[in-house]
């Protein structure tokens, strides 16, 4: 039950940076807000939380996967909820912020997400972009693209 509490208040917290839900009036809020939908973005993933998920992705979302492949909100939420794929707490690096006036901004940076997947052990090394952009009164995700990297951790 504590679990579903902390989500909401994570998922509160991006749109309580902006009052009524308006649009953050100066560039320092925005990227506030936007770190702040972002955390509660990864939250989302990492606990396999569907509604907040949803509540993040915008309708006309695009995932451009690791291989170059183009797909879209269903297939990124079914990698994230799967039943038979687990994951470990990410790992984020050299986390960079992109601002985009007051309505957008791009965060990005450098992961690991392991786990298990249908009882394999999975490890990925990635560089990540997550955009958002304000609408409809609250933060959505429009665009991620994800390039791995073949370096060693």
């Amino acid at each position: 039950m504590q679990g579903g509490f902390l989500r909401l208040v994570v998922l509160a917290v991006p749109v309580a940076a902006c009052a009524a839900n308006s649009a953050p009036r100066s560039p320092e809020a925005a990227k506030r807000a936007v770190i702040a939908a972002s955390a509660a973005f990864d939250d989302a993933q990492l606990h396999k939380y569907r509604v907040g998920m949803d509540h993040f992705l915008a309708a006309d979302f695009k995932f451009v996967r690791g291989s170059g492949k183009l797909s879209g909100r269903n297939d990124f939420m079914a990698g994230f909820t799967d039943p038979q794929v687990s994951f470990k707490p990410f790992t984020i690096t050299n986390r960079i912020f992109v601002p985009l006036g007051t309505t957008g901004g791009i965060v990005g940076g450098e992961g690991v997400i392991q786990g298990l997947d249908h009882g394999q052990p999975f490890k990925e090394h990635f560089r990540y972009s997550d955009t958002f952009q304000w609408r409809d009164g609250r933060w959505q995700v429009v665009y991620v693209q994800v390039t791995p990297l073949n370096t060693p951790l």
